[in-house]
């Protein structure tokens, strides 16, 4: 039998190493940026078109290379950044490998141009494909500029599997976040089809965030200071009261690099675990310095993940130099008793007169009766409202489509998939004109059914009607525009003003008329024309643009959803006043129009069943 093993071509090694550390633009973009700030540049450009699929590049202003180093730098594990493997216990670099660039040039057409100062002219290297097509003399300026174009030219494989240029653009930030945070000393810039987004300037590490993320951190930030013998960390926590449901804004940086520790994540977390609601994260931006034979950095291609020497120990630092920053600010909620108590009175009329309240007295009532025959509201506010207009005889025609069985406990993806939004019998019933109902705490509404109740969580439910509202206006009628007569300013990071800008047609089809004013400032000139959808216009605007920049990646396929998810998601927390006969109707009404009516858009049961058969399993 003859040899079936042979050795694999270089290109064909190249390409097949390169998708460990090269899996999208991002992965350029990173260790291009890494490569400026070892090379000491005190000015980093960094310049992308397509979101890093046609092109991108970096340019600064280092120490540049010399002409057989800028050859060389594209071979496999050619690096200056250590010489033995106990090196590697003492890296104060960001890259050491010497993959990164054999990767790239493994899977895009590269062109380096580099300058020594002490040089009388420069280098240019242009390869293909991992084939070197020049390597000569030429003028440039000192430092250097390494411009990688057409990624994934010969792996279409992988090319396919890029996402959108939302998407993928969102990663390229991300990455000029992490390097640009930590390296504060240093100019960064950005630019995305010939558009600056970012300009920032050397400063101080709380400058630098207010500059990335926006003048609302101006006021939250608090540092972290703690100085021991075994551990430096410094940086900045936010306040309880500005954390959200996504790790959006958590920077972890270890001996200035780039990190994810999910035991440290979880020491800040910790922190915060009586002053944030469950489920929500605390924003951080926080910088350790330990000594480099403890952290071992060579855990993970990337480079992201790494291993402690004693991670338990620093778990102990991290939780009380953040509990320390909590307490010395007095982070704990506060209670404004400067605000005079409000009482819900009814408005008079004026041209309505005075009428001196009657007791009715009702000869037929019993106390014993299951059902008491007439309840009137007292006028008070409760977390619960009764109506028993008992006609439940009326319902039996809604029912018929809904006692199947198998309904009840169904998952909220199966019960999506037994509706045909054509033939459902749940949308094209009528509601009867007369049942009774119940309301807790303005969130859960039960309406008495023939043999059960149907429980409906008017929050999942409100989403579901606005998302399919908001569907409505962007693909058939948009919603009418009030203009304003002094209109509103909202102020966005750059980032945002871009996503901004490209979404413009879609806010005034959803009734907000956005005219950009410069880089970081929109005028709202009209909102919708519409009760429901008043508010801070600062609050809703950064929240719809955060919110569709976190669900790009679950809607890359479909702008209209995305954008109509984040508009609903923020009114959907409106209270719904359901206390009368009329304003329930209506709300189911407008519930089971929709063309799912069991399912949130944010896979969220909206409807469930209690019969005699529930209730006895509770007891």
């Amino acid at each position: 039998m003859s040899d079936i093993i042979k050795l694999l071509p270089e290109v064909v090694a190249n390409q097949i190493a390169a998708g460990e550390v090269i899996q999208r633009p991002a992965s350029v973009v990173k260790e291009l940026l890494e490569n400026s700030v070892d090379s000491g540049a005190t000015e980093i450009q960094l310049i992308v078109k397509d979101a890093g699929r046609t092109l991108i590049q970096v340019i600064d202003n280092g120490k540049g290379m010399s002409f057989n180093d800028a050859r060389l730098c594209f071979e496999r594990h050619a690096t200056s950044k250590l010489r033995t493997a106990d090196d590697l216990y003492h890296i104060q670099t960001k890259g050491f490998r010497g993959e990164a660039l054999a990767s790239i040039a493994a899977i895009a057409y590269v062109e380096l141009k580099t300058k020594q100062a002490e040089d009388a002219v420069g280098t240019v290297v242009t390869i293909e494909g991992a084939e070197v097509k020049s390597h000569e003399h030429c003028a440039t300026q000192d430092g250097t500029s390494i411009a990688v174009k057409n990624l994934f030219f010969n792996v279409p494989a992988r090319r396919n599997f890029l996402k959108s240029d939302n998407v993928e653009m969102t990663h390229v930030e991300e990455e000029f976040y992490r390097v640009a945070l930590i390296h504060h000393e240093l100019a960064f810039s950005l630019y995305h089809n010939g558009k600056m987004v970012y300009h920032l300037s050397p400063t101080n590490l709380k400058q630098r965030i207010i500059n990335i993320f926006g003048n609302s951190f101006k006021d939250k930030l608090y540092p972290v200071d703690q100085e021991t013998d075994i551990v430096n960390i410094h940086g900045f926590i936010a306040k309880p009261e500005n954390a959200k449901k996504k790790k959006s804004e958590q920077y972890m940086f270890i001996n200035n690099r780039y990190v994810r520790h999910p035991l440290l994540n979880y020491a800040v977390e910790q922190a915060y675990s009586q002053l944030i609601p469950q489920g929500y994260r605390p924003a951080y931006f926080m910088a350790i310095e330990v000594d480099p034979s403890n952290v071992d950095i060579n855990v993970s291609p990337t480079k992201v993940e790494v291993k402690l020497q004693d991670d338990k120990l620093l778990f102990g630092f991290v939780h009380a130099a953040v509990k320390k920053s909590l307490g010395t600010m007095a982070l704990s909620p506060q209670i404004d008793f400067d605000l005079d108590p409000i009482f819900e009175l009814p408005k008079k009329p004026d041209d309505r007169p005075i009428v001196i309240p009657t007791v009715e007295h009702n000869p037929n009532y019993n106390p014993f009766d299951t059902v008491p025959q007439t309840r009137q509201s007292s006028g008070k506010s409760h977390p619960y409202q009764w109506n028993e207009r008992a006609n439940v005889s009326t319902w039996n025609n809604f029912l018929e489509g809904l006692k199947t069985e198998h309904l009840r406990n169904q998952e909220p993806e199966q019960l999506e998939a037994n509706l045909n939004p054509q033939t459902g019998e749940i949308m094209k019933e009528e509601l009867p004109d007369d049942f009774p109902f119940f309301v807790m705490q303005d969130r859960y509404l039960f309406v008495m059914l023939h043999d059960r109740a149907m429980v409906v969580n008017v929050v999942a439910a409100r989403e579901r009607i606005l998302y399919d509202r908001n569907i409505k206006a962007l693909m058939e009628t948009p919603v009418s525009v009030q203009q304003s007569l002094f209109p509103s300013t909202v102020t966005l990071t750059p980032a945002q003003a871009d996503l901004a800008d490209s979404l413009r047609t879609e806010f005034l089809q959803l009734g907000y008329d956005l005219e950009k004013i410069d880089m970081t400032h929109f005028a709202v000139n009209g909102t919708p024309n519409n009760e429901e959808e008043e508010g801070d216009l600062q609050t809703i605007i950064v929240n719809i643009l955060d919110e569709f920049k976190s669900n790009t990646f679950l809607h890359r396929a479909d702008k209209y959803q995305n954008i109509a998810l984040c508009m609903a998601k923020q009114y959907k927390n409106r209270a719904v006043s359901l206390r009368t006969m009329e304003a329930v109707s209506e709300f189911l009404r407008q519930l089971f129009a929709c063309e799912c009516p069991t399912i949130s858009p944010s896979q969220k049961k909206i409807i469930h069943y209690f019969d005699a058969e529930n209730l006895e399993a509770l007891f």
